[in-house]
């Protein structure tokens, strides 16, 4: 866990927001030189594989890429699509051995594709191009050697509609589980297709099991011992947050098909009125006030145990990105992310992203005024960041065995909610040995 201080706060305009693009390509790595149109020259041609520039607003991407081809004669080529697309896509192209040269990386993929060595080093690249990382976030390690490289930081929270609280009486954000329940009960009307929580659980994104243990972090719990390994099975709070979780379920207060959605369907849910609450990073603010610019919406943090008064927590995330083992031009694609760490493009990159810098010397100039905006920044800079998850071996897979436990455990498959943490634990464990 990272304990965020006020005065790095001050130093360090951080991040929350991330971004997605949509081509239709294959993904597949293409790294080659092309004829350049004025005079026969060859030029670095890079594919970059991604979901960022569909969570921002549209060419803002491409403008950096322009802006690095101006600079450097490196050409960008941009393959965007919406982060399920691009998790499809790099799984083809990994499995065949032709990834792009520059992709972006969800935590929780990056261990395997490190371990099949379909990544390239990052820290050695950083030497041959004399590149000083002392002011950049760390990246994630896989046997102490560099894969992927955050550019932007950003926490996941609780987007909340507020027209849907005040049509409801609920005149308070709730702070509590038991504040939460009662909330979503008043506002869940079944003939009227409303409901008060939702939250993807598809395992299409693994990762969607971190916005639901958000719920365990943010009321004091960890699930790792101090020694790094998984502490789940015989965890208290974290049996207390699966059993409130369920008690959501049985209640009727969540959205109804919620096993099976993706992050777009629950954006969708939340944007159309459905839904009151939504587990979710604020990345997807852009998509919200896109999709429903009339909402009057804000953001919480994930409530927490009754009886838990200890520090906040914040699940935080990132935009990572890495090079491709197979990239023939590997120098010149760890230029591009070396200018996307530059402070002045981090900077500027967070602004358009939503997003806090993982560059310490950046200094973003966020225009947004929003009470919304103003209620991330609030709750990020007054909360510790967790991600657990991306620590461990084969996370994807460990995630996907802990959402398939708690869906089986909510369906009553498990009658004790500790017999389900038993065989995550199991599964967990073998993962280590």
């Amino acid at each position: 866990m990272m304990k965020k201080t006020v005065a790095l706060f001050m130093t360090v305009l951080m991040v929350f927001s991330l971004a997605a693009c949509g081509s239709g390509s294959d993904g597949k790595g293409d790294s080659k030189k092309e004829e350049d149109e004025k005079g026969g020259d060859s030029e670095v041609v890079l594919e970059f594989q991604q979901w960022f520039d569909n969570e921002m607003e549209e060419g803002y991407l491409q403008s950096i890429c322009d802006d690095f081809y101006e600079e450097t004669g490196i050409k960008i080529k941009l393959l965007s699509n919406p982060y399920a697309d691009t998790k499809t896509q790099l799984e083809a192209s990994a499995a065949a051995g032709t990834m792009a040269d520059i992709v972006a990386l969800d935590g929780g993929w990056i261990y395997d594709y490190a371990k099949q060595g379909l990544l390239a080093k990052l820290d050695g690249l950083y030497e041959d191009t004399g590149f000083d990382a002392k002011s950049v976030a760390e990246g994630t390690k896989v046997d102490k050697a560099l894969y992927a490289q955050p550019i932007v930081n950003f926490p996941s929270m609780m987007a909340v509609n507020l027209d849907l609280l005040k049509s409801a009486g609920v005149d308070t954000l709730p702070e509590t589980w038991s504040e939460f329940q009662e909330a979503c009960e008043k506002v869940t009307d079944s003939g009227d297709n409303v409901y008060g929580f939702c939250s993807n659980m598809s395992t299409d994104n693994a990762t969607s099991v971190e916005y639901l243990t958000a719920f365990a972090w943010n009321s004091g719990c960890s699930i790792l011992t101090d020694d790094g390994k998984p502490f789940i099975a015989d965890n208290e709070v974290l049996a207390d947050t699966c059993e409130f979780l369920k008690g959501l379920i049985d209640a009727k207060v969540t959205s109804p098909g919620i096993y099976t959605m993706t992050d777009a369907d629950k954006v969708e849910e939340f944007t159309n009125g459905r839904v009151a609450f939504i587990a979710d990073s604020v990345a997807h603010m852009s998509n919200i006030r896109e999709q429903a610019p009339d909402m009057n919406f804000t953001y919480m943090n994930m409530p927490h145990k009754d009886d838990y008064s200890g520090d906040s927590y914040v699940r935080v995330n990132n935009w990572a990105v890495g090079i491709g083992e197979n990239c023939k031009y590997k120098e010149e694609a760890a230029k591009f992310i070396e200018y996307l760490l530059s402070p002045e493009v981090n900077a500027d990159l967070c602004i358009h992203a939503n997003a806090f810098p993982a560059n310490s010397e950046a200094e973003p100039q966020y225009e947004d005024d929003s009470d919304a905006f103003k209620a991330i920044y609030d709750v990020y800079m007054n909360s510790n960041g967790v991600a657990e998850y991306y620590s461990m071996p084969t996370a994807e897979a460990l995630m996907s065995a802990f959402i398939d436990g708690l869906v089986m455990y909510f369906d009553g498959d498990y009658d004790d909610v500790n017999d389900m943490l038993s065989e995550v634990q199991t599964q967990f464990d073998a993962a280590y040995e």
